[in-house]
């Protein structure tokens, strides 16, 4: 069985998020997203869990951090040129 990766990230608004990865070229599993996350498609085994930040907060103890003072994950996507990245 092949593993998979679910990054999950805390956000302020669910819609603004989604039609920003959507503009990016995103697709979201449907089976997988609602008002409280959305699970984005990355490639067949990876995918970003994006969680407001209340229902996100329910997952750990510790105080989030404010992504405007301090940083909470790194995320990384290959792409195959400078111009896919525009």
């Amino acid at each position: 069985m092949h593993k998979q990766i679910f990054v999950n990230i805390a956000i302020n608004d669910m819609q603004k998020s989604q039609d920003f990865f959507k503009k990016l070229g995103f697709t979201f599993n449907p089976d997988f997203t609602n008002e409280q996350g959305a699970c984005m498609v990355i490639s067949d085994d990876i995918y970003a869990m994006l969680l407001t930040r209340d229902f996100f907060q329910g997952f750990t103890g510790k105080p989030l951090v404010d992504a405007k003072e301090a940083t909470e994950v790194l995320i990384c996507l290959s792409c195959e040129s400078r111009a896919e990245v525009d």
